[in-house]
């Protein structure tokens, strides 16, 4: 899924490039997409804009980029919520958004300043106050938010907030109702990027919510129907689950074309035939399945980029102590590398890629995805396909195979892995079968959890809640646009260290590149992030699969629509349709 969280932390998805059986076609890496819609100067005012975005499981949870991980969820915020900063590029800062930020480095400090037209969709002004109470949001431990973490805890006083030892966040001054200044333990070098997560993205309406306790919040009426907007579009209706309705934010700055937008939840068998009889107008996290069924219809213009994500599969080698801080398990099934390893290299990644992929999924070599460019390191290859070498592995590490061609593990017992992965389309599911035989081949039982794949928001809980009873899972990511910003996912404190792996080297090797001063340097940047590139590689405790692009399908007579990193990213305000 792609995912719009640049508060801090990563979007979830589970995953499963919904891939189609095929012929043979272009690699990935071969393809080009447009970036935007062409651009018309003949634009109408009004009109319906039909969206719908393809997923299996009904959206869930609150209306807020600050209370949700839903995929789905992210792409309702879209038309509402937006991003308050605008970006260039090279994801950095620049000026023009709602919000601008200026950052002092000797004083340890950011300064927001919202812009005097922001306002919220029943007219009352966006306000400083409506930023601290994100962060106290986000920040607070009844909430239920999941993205509270290491980049926000450097604000002055959060920590206290969190553990309930302060009512308020000392490091946020509200200076006027237009400036918020951020005063923090140190300055990072990450912090000149948009997604690193040291400034939140958005904000709540303090005005709207604050009867609301917090832990009430993500399950209140104001949330889950009727919240309010500061973005070009505000939500009219909610069909739980399913759809959302739009009007025009008449107290949006920018002057808005279109008069409505729909968006309904859309499953992916129905999604191609959807837009052949025109349904909708433009299709959200469009899997290779549907993209290989309508990429050479006229009426649509497919654009599209590499994404800056990754699917993965993960190993549980520990727990979540009393504190809420990974802790490794060395009686885990999976604690031993060279079991991990070998289930990597059995793994048919570019084989299934090719045959299911359509050249818009290819192998992962790195954990960081290619979208990133220089930033990932181009000397590392990955897992790729070698039996031979997960045997020998095996084989030396003490897994004896029996005489039903599994084997046992070192000390004698039985080896059987737990596999956690989601229900998807067929073919979806008909891969994860795949690399279940593939274990098969070097004498590894998998089984999947409770015998049976598992429903997407079902998953999600088990892996946020730390739940027992598995032993790996299958997932995917999308990151902010902030490149070093994985290595924080997998420290010790962090909610998405689903694996809950802490050694002392990765600890160090990840703030060696998101903390030290050094880090302002980019060579060095870049040695040290290559450097955790090639642990990760090694230990595999998150094995990348792979990186593909996000296409999306617009119909042509649509204008507006952007993938580009031009400082308007989520500007849903210039789109409409060709007169």
């Amino acid at each position: 899924m792609r995912k719009k969280r640049y508060g801090w932390l990563l979007a979830l998805a589970c995953v499963g490039t919904l891939l189609v059986q095929g012929e043979k076609t272009q690699t990935a890496q071969a393809l080009s997409f447009p970036l935007q819609t062409p651009v018309s100067h003949s634009v109408q005012v009004g009109g319906t804009l039909r969206t719908a975005v393809v997923s299996e499981a009904p959206f869930k949870g609150a209306l807020a980029t600050e209370l949700s991980i839903d995929g789905t969820v992210g792409k309702i915020l879209e038309f509402t919520n937006n991003d308050l900063f605008n970006m260039d590029k090279n994801y950095q800062y620049t000026k023009g958004g709602l919000a601008d930020v200026t950052f002092d480095e000797k004083n340890k400090t950011a300064t927001v300043k919202l812009s005097p037209k922001a306002k919220w969709s029943d007219g009352q002004p966006l306000t400083s106050r409506d930023l601290a109470f994100s962060y106290e949001v986000v920040a607070h431990k009844e909430s239920g938010s999941v993205s509270y973490g290491e980049a926000l805890a450097e604000i002055e006083g959060i920590e206290d907030y969190h553990d309930g030892k302060a009512p308020k966040i000392s490091g946020l001054e509200e200076k006027d109702p237009q400036t918020l200044i951020v005063h923090y333990k140190a300055m990072h070098p990450a912090m000149r990027f948009v997604g690193s997560g040291y400034l939140w993205n958005t904000a709540l309406p303090y005005h709207y919510l604050k009867d609301t306790p917090i832990k009430d919040l993500a399950g209140s009426e104001k949330l889950q129907k009727t919240p309010l907007s500061y973005g070009p579009f505000v939500i009219k209706k909610v069909v739980a689950g399913e759809a959302v309705e739009y009007v025009r934010n008449k107290y949006y700055p920018k002057k808005t074309k279109l008069d409505k937008v729909t968006l309904e939840v859309v499953p992916v068998s129905q999604a191609a035939a959807a837009m052949k009889a025109k349904k909708y107008d433009l299709l959200f996290e469009m899997p290779a399945e549907v993209y290989n069924k309508v990429k050479d219809q006229k009426d649509l213009t497919i654009i599209g980029k590499k994404e800056l994500a990754y699917s993965y599969l993960g190993f549980k080698v520990g727990h979540s102590n009393d504190e809420g801080l990974s802790v490794m398990d060395k009686d885990s099934v999976v604690s031993d590398r060279n079991l991990r390893q070998a289930l990597a290299y059995a793994m048919n990644i570019d084989q299934v890629a090719k045959k299911f992929g359509h050249g818009l999924s290819y192998r992962a070599k790195s954990i960081v995805p290619d979208g990133f460019g220089k930033y990932r390191d181009p000397e590392l290859k990955g897992y790729p396909y070698d039996l031979k070498k997960a045997n020998e592995l095996l084989d030396k590490a003490g897994y004896k195979k029996q005489k039903d061609g599994y084997r046992t593990r070192p000390n004698g017992k039985p080896l059987t892995v737990r596999l956690l992965a989601r229900r998807g389309s067929q073919n979806h599911n008909a891969i994860v079968e795949n690399y279940i035989e593939q274990w098969k081949k070097i004498g590894v039982k998998v089984k999947l959890v409770n015998g049976r794949l598992q429903e997407s928001n079902t998953m999600t809980n088990k892996l946020l809640s730390d739940s027992k009873g598995f032993d790996m899972w299958l997932l995917a990511w999308t990151l902010p646009p902030e490149p070093t910003a994985d290595g924080i996912t997998y420290l010790p404190n962090s909610q998405y260290n689903f694996g809950h792996f802490a050694t002392k080297e990765n600890s160090e090797l990840v703030y060696s590149f998101t903390k030290s001063d050094k880090a302002f340097n980019e060579k060095y940047l870049l040695k040290q992030f290559y450097k955790w590139q090639a642990y990760m590689n090694k230990e595999a405790y998150i094995v990348p699969m792979q990186n593909n692009y996000y296409t999306m399908p617009v119909a042509k007579n649509v204008t507006g629509v952007s993938l580009a990193n031009n400082g308007d990213y989520y500007s849903w305000a210039k789109v409409g349709f060709v007169k």
